[in-house]
């Protein structure tokens, strides 16, 4: 589970290339989410079986808001959904890196 993953954010303006990169400890998850030209730290939880709920800050030109990922990790594969204010995108990712 922990490494880097390249994903793909689909978004309304076409799909975004980035990164996560995760670090787990027992049930907790931190790390970073590269896309757009910045990186947006986070933290959450990850249960046995792979799901994982992450908090962050993305920072954008406009300011600071409040983002949430919901998936799960199975094996090197990422599912994953990016949700801010009431929007929400698909994220699909596979580890690339330990």
């Amino acid at each position: 589970m922990n490494g880097k993953y390249a994903i793909v954010l689909k978004s309304p303006m076409g799909p975004k290339k980035g990164y996560i990169s995760l670090s787990k400890l027992n049930n907790s998850i931190e790390g970073s989410l590269d896309c757009l030209g910045k990186k947006h730290l986070f933290s959450g939880t990850i249960s046995e079986t792979g799901r994982l709920s992450l908090k962050g800050i993305l920072h954008s030109p406009l300011g600071e808001e409040p983002f949430l990922i919901l998936g799960t990790l199975q094996e090197n594969v990422m599912t994953a959904s990016f949700k801010r204010r009431n929007e929400s995108y698909e994220i699909l990712g596979l580890r690339i890196e330990e």
